[in-house]
């Protein structure tokens, strides 16, 4: 399960945590998200982001809840790409009202 943060978690270091606690090879993890080596070491340096479809992957791997994954990975790209705009908050609030966020 992954824990509730108020930030949303870096993908690549949890990535790399798990894997080291698990003891999995970079190859191991790569071949079941369907990437080479060089793209996952990318992805757990923070060099490349992770993409969605690799999420299923990741949840069978190391027993995961799939549903907190995609959460976590969407707010993650939310808040790098809009966080630091001055009414980000706004417009979420405003999104929230209209019914698109629940």
């Amino acid at each position: 399960m992954i824990k509730e943060m108020e930030k949303p978690i870096e993908f690549g270091t949890y990535i790399h945590d798990l894997r080291k606690e698990k003891k999995y090879s970079l190859k191991i993890v790569a071949d079941k998200l369907g990437i080479d080596i060089s793209l996952l070491s990318k992805i757990e340096n923070g060099e490349r982001q992770l993409q969605s479809h690799m999420l299923n992957g990741l949840a069978e791997l190391f027993d995961l809840d799939y549903k907190e994954m995609q959460i976590q990975l969407l707010n993650q790209r939310i808040e790098n790409e809009f966080g630091d705009e001055p009414f980000f908050l706004e417009a979420i609030s405003i999104l929230k009202h209209k019914g698109i966020t629940k």
